[in-house]
């Protein structure tokens, strides 16, 4: 079976410029979707690693006396 890549090209050559643009269109369609799971990962990861930020600072103290510091 011929890769979309090949039937888009094959359809390019044969002068079917709708079906070629079409294939086109899935191709990219494609592309994009597999760059999401690794954006969505990226974003859990950031969003874990602030969350971890987030919680070293409720623990420490300190915050809140610049926090106070920085009102007064």
């Amino acid at each position: 079976m011929l890769t979309l890549e090949e039937q888009e090209r094959q359809a390019y050559t044969a002068g079917n410029i709708a079906l070629a643009a079409a294939l086109a269109a899935r191709i990219d369609a494609e592309d994009a979707l597999a760059a999401v799971e690794p954006a969505r990962e990226e974003l859990l990861d950031e969003i874990a690693h602030l969350k971890r930020i987030l919680a070293d600072a409720l623990e420490d103290d300190c915050w809140r006396e610049r926090a106070q510091a920085a009102i007064a």
